[in-house]
Parts: structure tokens; sequence; C-alpha cells
């Protein structure tokens, strides 16, 4: 079976809008996602229902492609979720944002289908994928509480 699911979750000791505004930020991305070189939202205005973005980055040496949509919401950017619609294999994450006592939880959890795009096993390539998350999601909190 090639379906896996990950997830990981943060304390970052900054306000909850100032986390939000962060990551929605995709130019941000490649300073704090170690695999992305670049995203791009291929739509204007703020993110929301329907924006789609177009992400390059490399995973276990391999250049991927990979085209999002936004296919969840909330008003306020606490909760989104997203999948690919067009790439070498199919991802579907959601990302939550809560406030805590000292700051803001940040919690991702991914569904990935990698198929046979990497001839590994599934369970190695979720593992490489979930390690990569977690220091990703130290790095975001690095930025974040260091001011970038």
């Amino acid at each position: 079976m090639s379906q896996r699911t990950i997830e990981a979750s943060i304390e970052i000791d900054r306000p909850l809008h100032e986390v939000v505004a962060f990551v929605d930020n995709c130019d941000n991305d490649p300073l704090w996602q170690s695999s992305v070189w670049e995203t791009v939202q291929l739509d204007e205005g703020k993110p929301a229902k329907g924006t789609r973005y177009h992400v390059k980055q490399k995973f276990l040496g391999r250049i991927i492609d990979q085209y999002w949509e936004v296919v969840e919401r909330s008003a306020d950017g606490t909760f989104w979720r997203a999948k690919t619609v067009a790439g070498p294999f199919a991802m579907d994450v959601t990302m939550r944002f809560e406030p805590t006592q000292g700051g803001t939880r940040v919690t991702r959890t991914m569904h990935l289908d990698v198929g046979r795009f990497f001839k590994l096993p599934a369970s190695l390539i979720a593992t490489i994928a979930e390690r990569e998350v977690r220091a990703d999601f130290e790095t975001l909190k690095l930025l974040l509480e260091r001011g970038r």
C-alpha cells in the first residue's frame, strides 16, 4: 500500500495572527520548508478556497513540480486544506493554527500516495517525509521566534 498519513505539531511563541500571516505568504515557503525551491500563487488576492499554487521542490534527489488547490479554508486562515491537482503523486494537506497560552500551536496533517514514483517502499518515503516536516516546523519556530 502506498498511502500514508503524516502528522506533526509544534508550539510557536508568537501570536496566532503573526504565524498565520507568515505561513500564508507563499514567498516564505523556501525559508522554512527545506524541500521547497519556489512557490508561486497562480491567482491574485489573499489565499482562499480555490486559490491555486505551483510548487517546485526537491525530494529524494528529484525535482518535482506540483500544482495545488485550496479546497477548504476558514475566513481567518486558522484552518485550511489543500490537495495536489497535478504532479507525480497525490497529496492532501491540512494546516491548523490554534491559540495557546504561550503562542500558537501549528498542526500539519498530510495524506500522501506516492504510488510507484520513487521505486522505494512507501513506508520509507513516509518516514523521510515525516522527518522533513518535523525539521521544517523547527525551522518555522526559529524564524518566527527570532523575528526573522
